[in-house]
């Protein structure tokens, strides 16, 4: 079976298992724009002799001092009070106490905690790196190695995106030789590439291929369909590449190698690898830095889905570019600006849209607050409509303040019946039968969606999710209003179809409360419910 693996080197210790842990670093007090005024961009077409590259030493000579070696380094006990969350670590120091310390302490060094390779590029002469978030998140100590200089520089994380895969750390050196940044958006399939790392250890490694596709979506290498858009070249890519650079043949960064499609044991490469592009990276890292090493994206409020052509005869549609309103949450920008279910967006700020997939992209890359303009196509006839993006943090912490102030559990107001309270058993949806919902929220229960199921319920094929059978009294679900008999048709803003796909997302999700979408009656709505 082919696997994506993400392609940096780590070596796992033997004690506790894989144990990662560390915290964001900050981007206070600092602005993008003091970056960017450091980093040298270069958009011109590439250059030829004849029509024909000879020889890719020179565009290497201004490349290669670029890419770094990252070593990322986590321990298995945090000194100074700091203990690992983590319920291994946890056992143990309930079984052992303060032995647990001693033993960890006689462990020879790199044993009991973990370490990695990456690379990385740099995009200013005072240390700024961009890296992948994976080569980076967790880590304890990051250290950088830089080409033809035998010092290791202590790194600060500046900010890491998990969605993206994008983050930027900073050593403290002057007089570095920056990457030139060039326009990914000028990448065509066919274009030579050259791909710049320490595959393996083997650092300064070069290799050469081409662009073999562009705009590579739901693969599933960052568990987040919407935030994926990668280069695909066929340059060799091993383990360690991870946040090294492709570059074109004038040695301009085009992109940020992220991962490699394997068979699953070799973990070698197999011709298939993928790259961030550049501006999207840098995308990123303007977000970072100016959102204080947060990211913060726009916000529509609506379910997407692709049309087949039965599905966009249906709707009277001769396309099937674009993405159809599957649902809109009522209080969102969307609902507040008017676009309503089996609208079928087709162009965004004058640019036409392919699928779900890009439009999810073009909105996320956005920031709250932006205008944006599109284009559907409503009952046949085209309209214009305007949004302006929201904040899915605001409203998360606004849904959030609101089931705060709901009585809770124990509490009483005058006149209400007495709380019920908390219950093992929970409320069941009659005739539904319990489906192992592992992995998803707390004293909730799931069934799949069948056709079956379908028919008792009388749901077309349109309503997609998985169908709650069962949600324990007093649990924090309950409390934010999930009950039995509702189907989720959204977790985090992703469209679910499956348990597994369902409890995939929430296992993956590390925020305090998470969105779900309901439906119930011809009814959708948001339930905010949080996460322990």
């Amino acid at each position: 079976m082919r696997q994506l693996q993400l392609c940096n080197a780590i070596t796992a210790a033997a004690i506790a298992g894989s144990l990662i842990f560390g915290g964001l670093g900050t981007a206070q007090d600092l602005q993008f724009s003091e970056i960017k005024d450091k980093m040298t961009f270069d958009s011109s077409p590439v250059k030829s002799v004849n029509g024909v590259i000879a020889s890719y030493a020179p565009a290497l000579e201004s490349a290669t001092p670029a890419v770094v070696t990252i070593f990322a380094k986590s321990d298995p006990v945090a000194r100074g009070g700091q203990g690992i969350s983590d319920p291994r670590i946890d056992m143990l120091r309930r079984l052992l106490g303060d032995q647990l310390d001693d033993l960890l302490e006689q462990l020879p060094e790199g044993h009991g905690g973990q370490s990695g390779l990456g690379s990385g590029v740099i995009l200013s002469a005072d240390g700024y790196i961009l890296t992948n978030n994976h080569v980076v998140s967790g880590a304890d100590r990051l250290t950088v190695a830089l080409k033809d200089d035998k010092r290791e520089y202590p790194a600060t994380l500046i900010g890491g995106d998990k969605d993206t895969d994008v983050a930027l750390i900073k050593i403290e050196a002057k007089n570095l030789k920056p990457m030139r940044i060039g326009d990914s958006s000028n990448v065509k399939v066919g274009d030579v590439v050259l791909a710049v790392g320490n595959p393996l250890g083997l650092e300064q490694t070069v290799t050469q291929g081409i662009v073999s596709a562009l705009g590579r979506r739901s693969l599933g290498i960052t568990g987040r369909e919407g935030y994926e858009n990668f280069i695909q070249t066929d340059a060799s890519i091993n383990v360690g590449n991870s946040g090294g650079a492709l570059i074109d043949a004038q040695g301009r960064l085009i992109g940020m190698n992220t991962a490699i499609k394997t068979d699953g044991v070799s973990r070698g490469n197999m011709g298939i690898a993928f790259a961030i592009p550049s501006n999207m990276a840098l995308n990123v890292v303007r977000k970072l830095v100016d959102g204080g090493g947060k990211v913060r994206r726009g916000f529509l409020g609506i379910g997407l889905d692709d049309v087949n052509g039965e599905r966009a005869q249906e709707l009277g549609l001769n396309t099937l570019n674009g993405s159809l309103v599957r649902s809109v949450n009522e209080g969102t920008p969307a609902h507040i600006a008017g676009l309503k279910i089996d609208d079928f967006i087709v162009e965004i700020d004058g640019r036409p849209i392919s699928d779900s997939a890009q439009l999810r992209l073009d909105v996320s890359s956005k920031d709250p607050g932006t205008e944006v303009n599109f284009k559907i196509i409503r009952e046949g006839a085209e309209r214009a409509i305007s949004v302006v993006l929201g904040d899915k943090d605001e409203l998360l912490a606004k849904m959030n303040s609101q089931r705060q102030d709901l009585p809770q559990p124990n509490q009483r107001r005058p006149g209400m019946r007495p709380a019920q309270p908390r219950d093992p058993i929970a409320r069941r949806a009659p005739g539904a039968p319990e489906q192992d919902a592992q992995g998803f929220l707390d004293g909730v229960g799931l069934q799949n969606l069948d056709r079956n199921l379908r028919s008792a319920l009388d749901v077309d094929d349109s309503v997609r999710g998985v169908f709650v059978s069962s949600v324990a009294v007093g649990s924090e679900a309950a409390q934010a209003g999930l009950e039995a008999g509702q189907i989720i048709t959204q977790v985090d803003q992703e469209n679910v179809n499956s348990i597994a796909e369902a409890s995939g997302i929430v296992e993956n999700f590390d925020g305090q409360v998470i969105l779900l979408q309901v439906y119930k009656d011809g009814r959708r709505s948001i339930l905010a419910v949080p996460v322990q």
